[in-house]
């Protein structure tokens, strides 16, 4: 992915960096639009790009409680070729996740559920038709997630399992699982320092919501108005977590 500086803060709902990220951000955007090298770099500034943090945000990622500073996010080329990993069906394993997952951006009394003008069903649209249909229409999907990003971060689930999420402004978005736990640190990292163990394609995710588990994930709908390209968006209550 392709960043420009300096460095935009990301923003997403119900998500929130900490306090100090928009001030770390301008350094480390400071130091990447120098060209004169580092022979003019203060003490602190060198310290800033030797550090974990320097790496993160230098990836254009998110800073939260939880980031894992020091990694590196998987390429839209490594997404993608994870996402269109064929079962023995013949889904794709995004195309399978979207038929799994679509039901979640209904409400939670189906004869509430209203549909867009192009008679789709959510935000994730309806998942139905042929197995090609479907990974057609799964990989679109894909798409417009990755060209409307404005939210990407990378954390840790126990066991070492390093998770890169994305997610678009209104808080639906994607993930990847990279398992680190296999092993030592150092072991499968090539000649340009970046770690080869294979990422995983781990599902779509939902806008963050205080009591999400317990309604599955359901939520009031996000439609594009008819008259207008924004999104009419119905206000959740606060996460009580951040990744």
């Amino acid at each position: 992915m392709t960043l420009i500086l300096p460095l935009s803060d990301p923003c997403c709902f119900n998500m929130q960096e900490l306090a100090s990220a928009t001030e770390h951000r301008a350094n480390v955007s400071r130091i990447l639009l120098s060209r004169s090298g580092t022979d003019h770099l203060s003490t602190a500034d060198l310290e800033l790009k030797a550090s974990p943090l320097f790496v993160h945000l230098s990836h254009g990622l998110a800073l939260t409680t939880g980031s894992a500073l020091g990694s590196i996010p998987p390429t839209i080329d490594q997404c993608l070729s994870t996402y269109q990993i064929s079962n023995t069906v013949g889904l794709t394993v995004g195309a399978r996740a979207w038929t799994k997952h679509a039901h979640r951006s209904q409400e939670l009394h189906p004869s509430d559920v209203s549909k867009t003008s192009a008679g789709q069903l959510g935000w994730w649209g309806r998942a139905q038709g042929s197995k090609s249909q479907l990974n057609e229409q799964s990989l679109i999907l894909f798409w417009k997630i990755v060209n409307a990003v404005t939210w990407r971060n990378l954390h840790w689930l126990p066991h070492q399992v390093l998770v890169y999420e994305i997610r678009v402004k209104e808080g639906y978005g994607m993930r990847w699982s990279q398992d680190r736990s296999s092993l030592k640190e150092g072991e499968d990292v090539n000649e340009r320092g970046e770690d080869e163990r294979p990422w995983v394609f781990r599902g779509f995710v939902e806008p963050m919501i205080e009591n999400g588990h317990e309604v599955g994930w359901r939520h009031r709908l996000t439609f594009p108005s008819a008259s207008s390209s924004t999104s009419n968006t119905v206000e959740f209550a606060h996460p009580s977590h951040q990744t």
